[in-house]
């Protein structure tokens, strides 16, 4: 028999022996408008910001065991749940997408009977689902159709000198010593030894961005770049 389960962080809930007691409800993201009113007007304009607020998922669990583990297991549930940084978020009847969680909050556990806990666990994540390929590199050819939501991808770039990647025209100018990996979501550029360069790099983050369609992306001759896309949908 099939067991509805959940994976967080790399674990799974059912190696911690804690179980889904339903699939949980996943609420649609809402975009962000800039609100305008005009005198004279009838009601607002409403200009989409490109962004999305954040969504809340919830997730009713239990565990069970002999009375006097009741604490050690609730004990391991936090420790696996309240884990520091950003962790994936990924449901077992859609294990080809996961949802990225920011913030983690257990209220409280209630215990059922001496044996049986059971808790909401409330996953604060961003209003967008990624492809889990959409963490693998690509050529600049195979990401050149975006058939999702604009995405805010990695280039890692390797070659010597003075280099210029150009992606739907814009320009990002840096200079590569061996490797530089540009990430246009932290905007930030960095060696693969963690030195950051971000002074070596002229340009927009932004710029980079690849957009819902057709993209057109070019790197000077000389240097290779590979590209993880960070696909995304609503």
């Amino acid at each position: 028999m099939w067991v509805y389960d959940m994976e967080y962080a790399g674990f799974s809930a059912s190696e911690h022996n804690i179980y889904i007691v339903k699939r949980p409800s996943i609420p649609s993201p809402e975009r962000n408008y800039l609100e305008i009113e005009i005198p004279g007007r009838d009601g607002k304009l409403y200009v989409d910001e490109g962004t999305v607020k954040d969504i809340e998922i919830s997730v009713e669990m239990n565990f069970m065991g002999r009375h006097d583990e009741w604490f050690g297991y609730w004990r391991k549930a936090k420790g696996w749940l309240m884990q520091k940084g950003q962790h994936r978020l990924i449901f077992g009847d859609d294990a080809d997408y996961f949802y990225l969680a920011k913030k983690v909050v257990i209220p409280e556990a209630e215990r059922v009977c001496y044996e049986i806990g059971k808790f909401t666990v409330v996953f604060t994540c961003y209003g967008y689902q990624y492809l889990k390929e959409g963490g693998l590199s690509y050529s600049c050819e195979e990401v050149s159709y975006n058939a999702y939501e604009i995405a805010h991808p990695v280039y890692v770039i390797k070659g010597e000198g003075v280099c210029t990647l150009t992606v739907n025209g814009k320009d990002l100018v840096m200079n590569v010593g061996q490797n530089i990996t540009v990430d246009t979501e932290l905007q930030i550029a960095y060696r693969t030894d963690g030195k950051l360069m971000n002074t070596s790099v002229k340009g927009k983050y932004e710029d980079l961005y690849l957009q819902p369609g057709e993209n057109v992306i070019g790197v000077t001759e000389g240097f290779e770049v590979e590209v993880i896309p960070r696909w995304r949908c609503l």
